[in-house]
């Protein structure tokens, strides 16, 4: 059973887990975590950008002492001061507003250097876990949403977090710093502007769980939104979108879904208009309160004008990192409450080898005994497959046909070792497959799919694919292609061989559905494995090629064993064995001659198929 929780409905997990539980328990952790992650993606300009934000720190309150002593001695000028004293004081002034002007500016280049390569890491992190995780998880809307939300994160959120927690690292310096200065000149300022932060801070965690909530009720929504989007502009769909005129129609689909999106965006922005209005108004009140205090001391003598100049400055740098501290440790709050969609996901187990299993046989089997096998797809409540048996023996065709839903392709992936059978088993020669180790089992499986994947890469990397550690190997390549009677075209296009594939890049050229089907073919040559599935190899390709291929299937494949899926009943005559599916389960089984013989199901889907090309179709059975 796979370990992904694929039943669950999308919105169990992520509405009704309180966000404030969840989040701030973890915050720490979290916080480890993305520190880590960064750390891990670039050591250097990490190191780099904490040096710089210390620095502006504490430049930041350098500044300010000195300012207060460059007033000092300019307002000391006209009691008989020498203006050479001031020089010093002014050169170090300007010379340190020079430094945090530059560290501010190379601080802005390393972060942005920083967060391309955290990017680029998380997300890596997020596309090992799509590419290994049980296939199941890939038929359930909840793995989608997460994987969605995952992707979007893994760009933003770790380097958020850690340039979150280093902006409130570098606040809380800089207030200490400046605080003290103020602390020297008139404390009651310093509490008031203290007081000030407080409904800031209130504000920017309202506003932030409320971002949050919305991030995740979009998700399906945007999903679906993208995917129109993609239909609309991507070259596959728009012949059909043309042929059939519903232009229109999927574009008014895609505008619904957005209307529907910025209505909800609508109602997030005047929620958090209001928290933000309320904080700042709040603290703005606080603040003109200080600054009247501070007037009041003035007009009383209580602060000489050195003074005064110095802590009006204090306060605007005071107001100004409590702001910065405000907004840090908010985008420090709101990272982590996506950060935990992000780790959460990292947290979903791929499917990995067994430490006490077995290896997996590198030839293959010399016979598989499937028992009982039973299916279930977590969206559907009938079973695709139902207490399937059937045995294959080294160096068979074996043949599955039935009408389409019928459950053969998701049998040959269950026979394939891509999905696990929910009860049965699988042996190979004796030993149960959930008992190898499954990478290795893969390793000697080869499958053409129906809906092959097209690489839009060169015509030789989308061949030796199949076979990545021989990628090399020439001679294996051209043999393959020439299996497939695809060799000759091939070497015709521009480039040969190396050709890019793909009209949406520079020199791509395209292919047709046939065309691209035959290399499909060639890349399950060139993966030479013991165990070959086909499911339907040529549906795509003109009745001469598929002719030619299934009257050499035997000598093509020789020695190796086949397991073949097709609607044509022709190609499947020739099978040492045919298997007839019907609802999930094996109604029919044995030789073209014998399953003719039964007058059963087979023999009436075959004798309909001939109807439709002859004229008359002479007897099979007496």
């Amino acid at each position: 059973m796979p370990e992904f929780p694929y039943d669950e409905r999308f919105n169990v997990d992520d509405l009704f887990r309180p966000v404030r539980t969840r989040s701030l328990r973890r915050l720490p952790s979290l916080l480890v975590t993305s520190a880590g992650i960064v750390r891990e993606a670039a050591p250097k300009e990490f190191a780099a950008t904490a040096v710089l934000q210390a620095v502006f720190t504490v430049g930041v309150a350098a500044q300010v002492l000195l300012g207060r002593k460059l007033l000092t001695v300019l307002l000391a000028l006209g009691k008989g001061s020498s203006g050479a004293d001031v020089i010093p004081w002014l050169i170090a002034f300007t010379t340190t507003g020079a430094v945090l002007a530059f560290s501010s500016v190379v601080r802005t280049e390393r972060q942005r250097l920083l967060g391309e390569l955290v990017s680029r890491h998380a997300t890596g992190k997020v596309l090992d876990i799509a590419s290994s995780v049980d296939l199941l998880a890939f038929e359930t809307p909840v793995f989608h949403n997460r994987l969605q939300r995952a992707r979007v994160n893994a760009a933003v959120r770790p380097t958020q977090m850690v340039g979150g927690a280093l902006s409130v690292a570098s606040a809380i310096l800089g207030i200490v710093a400046v605080s003290f200065a103020l602390l020297l000149i008139e404390p009651i300022l310093l509490i008031l502007v203290i007081l000030a932060y407080v409904p800031l801070w209130f504000a920017v965690v309202r506003a932030s769980r409320a971002e949050y909530r919305f991030a995740v009720e979009q998700t399906e929504r945007d999903r679906r939104r993208e995917h129109l989007s993609d239909v609309l502009s991507r070259r596959d769909e728009a012949a059909e979108l043309r042929a059939f005129g519903h232009v229109r129609f999927i574009r008014s689909k895609y505008e619904d879904l957005y209307d529907e999106r910025v209505r909800d965006l609508r109602l997030l922005v005047g929620r958090r208009t209001k928290f933000g209005f309320l904080g700042t108004f709040a603290n703005s009140l606080l603040n003109v309160g200080a600054i009247a205090l501070l007037s009041w001391f003035v007009t009383s003598r209580r602060l000489s004008l050195a003074d005064a100049g110095a802590a009006t400055g204090a306060l605007l740098l005071l107001a100004q990192r409590l702001s910065a501290l405000a907004s840090g440790s908010g985008s420090l709050y709101e990272s982590s409450l996506f950060m935990d969609d992000y780790t959460s996901f990292l947290s979903v187990h791929p499917v990995e080898a067994d430490p006490h299993s077995s290896p997996g046989p590198s030839a293959g089997f010399d016979r598989l005994v499937a028992r009982d096998l039973s299916f279930s797809y977590p969206s559907r409540s009938t079973p695709a497959v139902q207490n399937v048996s059937l045995t294959i023996e080294r160096g068979q065709v074996i043949a599955l046909v039935g009408e389409n839903g019928s459950g053969k392709t998701t049998l040959a992936k269950i026979l394939g070792a891509l999905y696990a059978p929910m009860s049965g088993s699988i042996e190979w020669d004796g030993t149960a497959v959930d008992q190898l180790d499954r990478s290795m089992v893969r390793d000697t499986v080869g499958v053409i799919f129906q809906d092959f994947v097209k690489y839009l890469l060169t015509v030789r990397q989308n061949v030796t694919v199949g076979r990545i550690e021989h990628m090399d190997d020439h001679s294996r390549f051209s043999a393959a292609a020439q299996r497939a009677s695809a060799l000759e075209f091939l070497e015709q296009l521009d480039d040969g061989v190396d050709t890019q594939l793909g009209t949406e890049y520079a020199g791509g050229v395209g292919l047709s559905t046939g065309q691209w089907q035959r290399i499909a073919i060639a890349r399950g040559f060139f993966r030479d494995a013991p165990f070959l599935i086909l499911d339907e190899p040529t549906s795509s390709l003109d009745a001469r090629s598929e002719a030619e291929l299934f009257e050499n299937i035997r000598q093509l494949y020789r020695g190796r064993t086949v397991l073949l899926i097709s609607h044509r009943f022709s190609t499947v005559r020739s099978a040492d064995q045919i298997y007839v599916m019907k609802a999930g389960r094996i109604v029919e089984h044995g030789t073209h001659d014998e399953l003719m013989h039964e007058h059963g199901l087979y023999a009436e889907l075959f004798m309909l198929q001939a109807s439709a090309f002859l004229d008359e179709v002479a007897p099979e059975c007496p």
